[in-house]
């Protein structure tokens, strides 16, 4: 399963390094597998069962290609020659010593949960769920509940092969997945601000290392979205960061998304469109904000942010553990 997780990254890192124009560092791949799907709600893209995610992962890390350290033990100067020729080729040289490899600098993450504190079941998913997951006042001034407030934890959206987000029965990998909305209405010249957060607990890390995976893989696979009745975002791309990378340094993997909403019942003009994920052990967090007119990127991403941050600090309380 690594190797066919790896692939992806692989494919993945290539592709979004010419298409955000970034350069691409060395990672180590996590390790495990996922069986199942990326997930949204109703109306909206939401790996976790949020309203209108983006995304995604700490989806999978970036990885580089090529050869490691070689040394050569020295070529024969000439055919038949005596075995260990120097390395330009003159009989009866020494061998030339290997190249000693580079000390493995890739940081950990310093954050362990304590098993004990890792739900083992659904109703402890849940539990752990409701404690993390935002309230809408943690997203800013003026932000309410959204409609729905809350999703049904047994069930999530998952992408189809045509691109569009149909609602599933939670695959037996998950435990629970939770979402709670969050809106700023219109008001003035600005438009209605849509947003969610997401809580996903899996059986296992490997398991909910794949959902990372798979929701980066998402914007490569479909750039545009029908996210259900008029709503649909587009010219998606995403982009994944281990732990270490890229300024992560809170969580084991980390994504993000971003690309355009347009809701078409409102005229359909462009709006900003963005989705974060993060994964501490066995449980992902995202957040996902659909813009509204007026409202600029900056401001946004601040709301969303603080939806991160509250989260992510959260589980770490309650998960315990060691940093």
């Amino acid at each position: 399963m690594r190797s066919a997780r790896a692939a992806i990254r692989a494919g993945i890192v290539i592709g979004l390094c010419g298409a955000l124009l970034v350069g691409c560092g060395s990672g180590d791949e996590p390790e495990g597998d996922r069986a199942g799907g990326a997930k949204g709600t109703t109306g909206t893209k939401e790996p976790t069962g949020a309203e209108g995610t983006t995304g995604p992962s700490s989806g999978p890390s970036a990885a580089t290609s090529g050869d490691g350290p070689t040394g050569s033990a020295g070529s024969s100067g000439s055919e038949g020659g005596d075995k260990g020729g120097t390395a330009s080729g003159e009989p009866g040289g020494t061998a030339a010593p290997d190249a000693t490899p580079a000390p493995d600098t890739t940081p950990t993450p310093d954050f362990v949960a304590d098993p004990a504190l890792v739900p083992k079941n659904r109703a402890d998913a849940l539990t752990l769920a409701r404690a993390v997951i935002t309230r809408p006042t943690e997203y800013g001034r003026g932000y309410g509940k959204g409609t729905p407030y809350e999703s049904d934890p047994g069930d999530w959206n998952v992408l189809d092969t045509s691109c569009n987000w149909q609602r599933e029965g939670l695959p037996r990998t998950v435990l629970a997945s939770f979402t709670r909305r969050g809106q700023l209405p219109a008001s003035g010249a600005k438009g209605l601000v849509r947003i969610s957060s997401t809580v996903t607990v899996h059986r296992t890390t490997s398991q909910a290392d794949w959902e990372m995976a798979e929701t980066l893989e998402e914007a490569l696979r479909c750039p545009d979205q029908r996210l259900g009745g008029s709503e649909r975002v587009q010219q998606l791309m995403s982009l994944g960061s281990a732990f270490g990378q890229s300024a992560n340094l809170t969580a084991d993997d980390s994504l993000m998304e971003r690309g355009e909403f347009i809701d078409e019942s409102g005229g359909g003009a462009p709006a900003h469109y963005a989705w974060n994920q993060s994964r501490l052990g066995t449980v992902t967090v995202s957040v996902v904000v659909k813009g509204g007119k007026g409202h600029t990127p900056l401001e946004l991403t601040t709301a969303q942010i603080q939806a991160m941050t509250s989260m992510v600090n959260r589980l770490k309380n309650a998960l315990g553990g060691t940093e």
